[in-house]
């Protein structure tokens, strides 16, 4: 199975988006997995709610993933809320950085009700604002971009998400 230069994963906080980067990445046993909020992570101290640092440190991504596909570690998993228009943005970038890379992304939105249990189960210190996720939640199939597919994972395990996924990249 031929898989994408660069996988894109994003939803909002809650979502799946990483524990299915997670799966995906140990399925594969190839690759790299650039998590942006580990980037965000390692500025001190980092402001979570600071957009403008968001889209800088996208634009450090774009760099990490242009690096490992010079390395030649593909596919480049990328995780991401990638709100408002934040992932075309980025995949521009990443074009001017390395035009020929192919990208699929995936968005994983699951029902409230799905999302709510997930929040209120994450452990101390994950994010936890219900209202900013729902609001996260519904604008991510508002904005999808051509070919980007919206995958309703409110009863799927993250190794069901990945099926989904890897039948995509095969094309089906």
């Amino acid at each position: 199975m031929r898989l994408p230069d660069v996988i894109v994963i994003r939803g909002a906080p809650g979502s799946g988006k990483s524990e299915a980067a997670k799966y995906l990445a140990a399925r594969l046993g190839h690759g790299a997995r650039v998590e942006v909020d580990a980037l965000r992570a390692m500025i001190v101290p980092v402001n979570w709610t600071n957009q403008q640092e968001h889209i800088a440190v996208l634009s450090l991504a774009v760099g990490v993933v242009a690096g490992f596909l010079r390395l030649r570690h593909r596919p480049v998993i990328v995780v991401d809320t990638f709100s408002g228009d934040k992932l075309r943005r980025f995949l521009e970038e990443l074009v001017t950085a390395h035009a020929d890379a192919e990208v699929r992304a995936f968005s994983l939105a699951p029902s409230w009700a799905a999302l709510r249990a997930r929040v209120e189960g994450r452990p101390d210190g994950g994010y936890n604002d219900l209202r900013v996720c729902e609001k996260l939640n519904s604008d991510v199939a508002r904005r999808l971009l051509p070919g980007e597919l919206l995958i309703d994972n409110s009863d799927l395990t993250p190794d069901e998400s990945v099926d989904v996924i890897v039948r995509a990249c095969a094309g089906g």
